[in-house]
């Protein structure tokens, strides 16, 4: 059955335009709405934006040919979007955030510590995204004359920090219908830079990767897929958030569908984008910039480079209106004495103090964007681990158990179910075996793996086999199939 339900039955706690009066707990089966095919266009919006351009252009630094990176987004990104897909549909099983379902595989006391991780990394990327829309907006407003000055710098953060707490304050269906309206702007936008750097482009280009010492060719073919990988990946955590308001009974193909093909497809443009982008910049200008803004205006006329720093503006916002409302529901998954709209304005607030150490102590910056990059290594074992929860229950969960605190279902006597705990380690330990990157480069990976990063692929096999093994004769899980449905608290009213 692909349950749906007709705008004409929405709940009152979720519309457009409408704060959402729901925070954390599980939606009741009269508040479902909405379909799968809501989710290809919010997907399109939120990762059409300068960053995922950047990874293209990254393609070209790194030193591959035009069809190596081809081929690495290509394969990039089908891999990690099947997994954003696949996050995607816990949500109508459970009723509540991607992160809360930790609830379930890890007990409750354990899941604080994914639910903690998570926290500081959305927490960081939807500070690090401010700051970059800021710098967009402020050189848009230099354009038109206005001085580069501190005052114009806090007017901009201003006026970003607006925009995306007031969208995630207004919550899900709001979110929603403005990405999906986002999408268009921010389609046509892109699409007029590559028409403006299609002249620039040799599409012949090829280049020679410079081997370091236990780095060759294909091994950094490999660690420029598994960069691209990471991009989807990073936002599993994310992808509940999004499809929880569906009916339980909607196919888990449809909404792992839609929400995968949107985000790839967006991946996929605005990489090709970026790699042509690389491409002119290397054979038309001479030069690879650290920041390729800086030489844009070179390849584009001066009215379109004030349209791109709109893009550029708007694309950063809408990456982090996702960033802010999945950070709130983060907030209230730790347990604090929050409310979801609290909790974005603590969100808001944190980014301020961000910005004013990046004014403080410019390394900072760059620093904690690397570390924030090395982290997501948390997420191939938590989203392997759920995954195999899914399956293992026949995607069946008591919903009302997800909010009962030191008794009940996934209590585990201690709080912890240490299957998922020691598979959650062990995964990110074996990670570190088979990393590198700028932080740490492991020997096993130069030696003998060409100095590619498959640190994320062995957290997703390590994780998902050791829980499997260890888990799968549990009795909860005979208990989950028995109950031949995921039960919510109207059950029990």
């Amino acid at each position: 059955m692909d349950a749906t339900v007709d705008v004409k039955d929405i709940s009152q706690i979720d519309q457009v335009g409408k704060i959402e009066e729901n925070d954390l707990e599980p939606i009741a089966l009269k508040h479902r709405h909405g379909s799968p095919k809501d989710l290809f266009g919010m997907w399109i919006g939120a990762n059409t934006n300068y960053v995922v351009m950047l990874n293209g252009v990254l393609m070209i630094t790194l030193g591959l040919s035009f069809s190596q990176a081809i081929w690495a987004i290509l394969i990039g990104n089908l891999l990690g979007c099947t997994m954003l897909g696949l996050s995607s549909i816990f949500g109508p099983r459970t009723g509540t955030a991607g992160i809360a379902t930790s609830r379930a595989p890890f007990g409750h006391l354990g899941a604080l510590i994914p639910t903690f991780i998570s926290t500081i990394s959305v927490l960081g990327w939807f500070s690090i995204n401010s700051v970059v829309a800021t710098r967009g907006l402020e050189e848009l407003f230099h354009l038109v004359g206005l001085p580069q000055d501190m005052w114009v710098m806090w007017v901009c953060l201003g006026l970003v920090l607006f925009g995306e707490i007031l969208l995630a304050i207004y919550g899900h269906a709001t979110i929603i219908k403005a990405e999906q309206w986002i999408a268009v702007v921010l389609g046509i936008m892109f699409i007029g830079l590559f028409l403006f750097v299609l002249p620039n482009v040799n599409w012949s280009h090829a280049t020679t990767v410079v081997e370091a010492d236990g780095v060759t060719g294909w091994g950094t073919w490999l660690l420029a897929m598994g960069i691209i990988f990471s991009y989807p990946i990073s936002w599993t955590n994310f992808a509940s958030d999004y499809s929880r308001y569906f009916h339980p009974d909607v196919s888990w193909k449809k909404v792992a569908f839609y929400a995968g093909a949107g985000q790839c497809t967006a991946l996929i443009v605005t990489e090709f984008i970026g790699i042509c982008l690389g491409v002119a910049l290397v054979s038309h200008v001479g030069e690879m910039p650290d920041d390729p803004v800086n030489i844009l205006p070179k390849l584009l006329p001066t009215w379109f480079f004030a349209i791109f720093m709109i893009a550029l503006v708007l694309g950063c916002v809408a990456t982090n209106v996702p960033n802010g409302y999945t950070a709130g529901l983060s907030l209230l998954a730790l347990r604090l004495p929050l409310k979801r709209v609290q909790g974005v304005l603590v969100i808001g607030a944190a980014t301020l103090l961000f910005r004013i150490a990046t004014l403080l102590y410019g390394d900072f910056f760059t620093l904690y964007e690397e570390w924030l990059i090395y982290i997501i290594i948390w997420t191939c074992p938590w989203v392997s681990i759920l995954l195999v929860d899914y399956h293992l229950r026949d995607a069946n969960y008591d919903a009302r158990e997800l909010t009962v605190w030191g008794k009940g279902e996934y209590w585990y006597g201690t709080g912890i179910f240490w299957p998922a705990m020691v598979s959650f380690i062990a995964g990110m330990a074996v990670s570190l075996l088979f990393t590198n990157s700028s932080l740490y480069a492991s020997p096993f990976m130069l030696e003998y793996f060409g100095g590619a990063d498959l640190s994320y692929f062995a957290g997703i096999g390590v994780s998902a086999g050791m829980y499997y093994l260890w888990a799968r004769n549990n009795p909860m899980y005979k208990r989950a199939k028995e109950l031949g449905k995921s039960v919510f608290p109207e059950a029990s009213e």
